[in-house]
């Protein structure tokens, strides 16, 4: 905990207005220097904060400048180290990291400062931007944590906001997607209930681009369509600030005119080349060389990469290997269509050592987020501290009291990760159903229950008809969507006492309980009926009608094994399709396995 004096409310709420609402916060800074007395400068400080992240330096240097003339004759050095805090982001902002870098480690060395919350949040949410810019990843990520820590410290909605989302849009870049698309949409949320427009449309932008990494299109354009349609609740800029966003989710639903136009209006807005610092100059360009490859002009689509790719190779656009992955990755295609083998698999070698990065970065980010969220030891070890120290025996008290709770809070945070990854590990990322480890986790139980009550059980196997025809006409975007209109309307269709699961590829496995062969027939025939009835589109394709066999084994009839029972509904799956596809099959009456 920090000594430092506690700041007036009016100091606070321009502190946390900074996060919410830029304008607002210079307008209160501003206010304070007016009425001068002990608050003047942290008015200055208020303005030369927001002045320095908004990206105006002559500003932020101007009230850099007045607040070093009031605290100079300050208590303490504490308010100057502040003043230097900032002066390394704005140093950050102007691309001089290293400099920043340099200021930063010499505030680190400074003795006697008493530096409260929000103080810390600024100074760790600076330097886990420097260390960013620097390459610095494991550095960054545990200062980006730390500004969390601070964050929740100051009890102010604006800074605990800004900071998940500052954290969630990391793990993005790490490609760490599973923990950044947590921590945005509770920034997303949480800034929506506070009118925190900047963290509306920054967090709303990386769900996008996080969705679409994920392989989730739909989500992606949802995220998109929800950023048009509440203009009111992001910034007045929004719109140019994450074009590349805007214009990827569009791709991923097969909108490539919309993609394009998203582009095009933004290179020709005023200011154009500012949304770089948001949405990065690499996103914009694969995502308008794909669009380019996708309407046929290969030529445009590899002048457009290779332009990228040269800016890259002159100077730091940013530090996100995905988006160079994929921007070699359509230059690789780009060549291939125009018949430059040689050059496509040079790309394709670029793709590869990219790939690795990736992986490589992700299971970095997360090794670490679970070392940040676990530090049971160190609770440990600070509660045996004050039980061991020299303190009044009510200090030591209240300090275990502390440690205790924050200790059974880790505790609590650690059972449920270890429940989420559980959670993962039983389900199907595509269509949200179960998977085959679920089924035979789950299925022995169910089968042993029904022995013991002697009641029918089927297991039912399940396999889309042509759907490699779907991929190899349409392309696997069209095959996820079947797979996953499918899914939905198993799960509409069949009893939540059923358990569904994907197999594998397109077949799909349901035990059913307390139910016959002709019971299970005849709603997978109804079942069947309202699947042939679905029409999907893919952009302004319409996909053709789809269709499933089904094979039906029964308990005990055919087996009293979950192996014997799918082998059984295979053969009756393979009668299915013998005899024509679009039909269910029940095994034959031969079987094995009685009821004891």
């Amino acid at each position: 905990m920090s000594d430092a004096p506690p700041l007036s409310e009016a100091v606070a709420r321009g502190w946390e207005l900074c996060t919410l609402d830029p304008a607002a916060a210079r307008d209160c800074g501003q206010a304070l220097t007016r009425a001068g007395g002990a608050d003047a400068a942290q008015g200055w400080l208020i303005t030369a904060w927001v002045e320095a992240r908004q990206g105006d330096q002559a500003a932020a240097q101007a009230a850099l400048h007045e607040a070093g003339q009031l605290l100079v004759l300050g208590p303490d050095g504490t308010g100057l180290a502040l003043c230097d805090e900032i002066q390394a982001l704005a140093l950050h902002r102007s691309g001089r990291h290293t400099e920043a870098a340099g200021l930063q480690a010499g505030i680190a060395r400074r003795d006697g400062l008493q530096p409260g919350p929000m103080q810390r949040y600024i100074a760790h949410s600076a330097r886990a931007a420097t260390c960013k810019a620097l390459g610095q990843a494991d550095a960054a990520l545990r200062h980006f944590y730390a500004a969390r820590d601070a964050a929740d410290e100051t009890g102010w909605a604006g800074p605990r906001i800004t900071a998940a989302d500052a954290l969630g849009g990391y793990h993005h870049t790490l490609f760490n997607l599973e923990d950044a698309r947590t921590l945005c949409e509770q920034a997303l949320l949480a800034a929506r209930q506070a009118g925190a427009r900047p963290v509306v449309g920054s967090a709303a932008s990386h769900l996008v681009r996080i969705y679409h990494a994920a392989g989730d299109f739909e989500r992606a354009q949802t995220m998109a369509s929800f950023m048009e349609r509440n203009a009111a609740e992001l910034m007045p800029d929004a719109a140019q600030r994450h074009v590349g966003s805007l214009a990827l989710a569009c791709l991923g639903s097969g909108e490539i005119e919309a993609a394009l136009r998203h582009l095009e209006a933004a290179e020709g807005a005023p200011g154009a080349t500012s949304t770089g610092d948001e949405e990065g100059a690499v996103l914009r360009a694969w995502v308008g060389a794909r669009c380019r490859l996708l309407r046929g002009n290969a030529a445009a689509a590899r002048t457009l990469a290779e332009a990228a790719l040269d800016r890259l190779d002159g100077a730091r656009l940013g530090d996100d290997p995905y988006d160079t992955l994929q921007l070699h990755l359509v230059l690789a295609d780009a060549c291939e269509a125009a018949g430059d083998v040689a050059a496509a698999l040079r790309c394709m070698r670029q793709v590869h050592e990219l790939h690795e990065q990736l992986v490589g970065r992700s299971a970095r980010a997360r090794y670490i987020a679970l070392e940040i969220a676990h530090q049971l030891g160190n609770a440990r070890r600070e509660r045996d501290c004050a039980v061991d120290s020299h303190r009044s025996a009510e200090d030591d008290r209240r300090r275990l009291e502390d440690l205790n709770a924050a200790l059974q809070a880790r505790i609590a945070e650690t059972d449920m990760l270890q429940a989420q990854l559980r959670e993962q590990a039983l389900h199907d990322p595509l269509t949200g159903l179960h998977n085959r480890r679920y089924l035979f986790e789950t299925a022995p139980a169910m089968l042993e229950l029904a022995r013991r009550n002697g009641r029918p059980l089927c297991v039912v196997l399940l396999d889309l008809d042509h759907f490699k025809l779907i991929n190899d006409t349409y392309g696997h975007q069209a095959g996820d969507l079947v797979l996953k209109q499918f899914s939905a309307l198993l799960q509409q269709s069949l009893r939540r006492s059923d358990v569904i699961t994907r197999h594998g590829g397109e077949e799909f496995v349901a035990v059913m309980p307390e139910i016959d062969g002709e019971g299970a027939q005849n709603m997978l025939d109804r079942l069947l009926e309202a699947f042939q009835l679905q029409r999907n589109t893919i952009g302004r394709r319409r996909l053709p009608s789809v269709s499933f066999s089904a094979g039906i084994a029964l308990f005990p009839r055919h087996g009293s094994t979950l192996e014997q029972l799918l082998s059984r509904a295979d053969r009756a799956l393979y009668a299915a399709k013998h005899h024509g596809r679009a039909r269910v099959e029940v095994a034959p009456r031969t079987g094995f396995g009685t009821l004891t």
